[in-house]
């Protein structure tokens, strides 16, 4: 076969693949998602993990919605607390969409939005400021409880309390109220200090009464350890002093 022949085959498959780009198109749908397939604007099927080659004539578009967990924050929003402290309170919706196909025709974030919101308000309108500021379980499972079912199409894993913003006012107060415990702590730790201290002291005074061998050993000690000590025995102690 001559070279210009081959040349000829070569472009003739350049020219086809070309072509058959144009008229063709891959997708590959990754196991964490799935698809929705939609031709000329109408929904047509729904497409599990793999890869697919879809025609371009007809503007046939894959939308992708991922099957596993997805989050979404709210907030924050305005609320009053039980105690009628004015807040606001956010939270973050961790969800997974059960049904990929009823899901198409739902907005989700709006929906989020508003169910979350919703919930908040009824959560503060039950909780004081300081239960709200323990953080605990309980406090996620209320959330999740007052959102409920927002959808047959979404299944909502969990609510969790977000930021809790307090008002300048407010934030004052409360630093002032947590610099009181502080300084009250230090005072009593300093107390309980000297309440060892003369306990100590007390303990020491009656063993050295009961026995007075220990004085003398406590003198003999001091005197002992110290340079320049002056030691006075029995009648000696009208006698000048003798350097040891």
């Amino acid at each position: 076969m001559s070279a210009s022949v081959w040349i000829a085959c070569l472009v003739a498959l350049v020219v086809a693949a070309l072509a058959t780009c144009s008229v063709f198109k891959a997708v590959r749908i990754s196991r964490w998602e799935v698809g929705a397939l939609y031709r000329d604007g109408g929904f047509v099927r729904m497409l599990p993990p793999g890869r697919y080659t879809l025609l371009r004539h007809n503007n046939q578009q894959v939308v992708r919605i991922l099957a596993g967990l997805n989050y979404w924050p709210v907030g924050p929003i305005d609320v009053v607390t039980q105690d009628g402290l004015p807040i606001r309170l956010s939270a973050t919706a961790v969800y997974t969409i059960s049904d990929p196909e009823a899901s198409l025709g739902v907005t989700i974030p709006s929906l989020l939005q508003l169910a979350v919101s919703q919930a908040l308000l009824k959560l503060a309108s039950t909780r004081d400021l300081e239960a709200l500021q323990g953080r605990d379980e309980a406090i996620d499972e209320a959330l999740k409880a007052l959102v409920g079912t927002t959808n047959a199409a979404l299944t909502i894993e969990r609510v969790a309390l977000g930021s809790i913003v307090l008002p300048p006012e407010l934030r004052r107060m409360t630093t002032e109220v947590e610099r009181a415990r502080l300084e009250g702590l230090a005072q009593l730790e300093r107390a309980r200090g000297e309440q060892a201290a003369l306990r100590s002291l007390a303990n020491a005074a009656r063993m050295l009464k009961d026995n007075p061998e220990l004085m003398k050993l406590r003198l003999l000690q001091s005197i002992g350890s110290g340079k320049g000590a002056t030691l006075v025995l029995g009648e000696a102690a009208l006698s000048p002093g003798v350097e040891t």
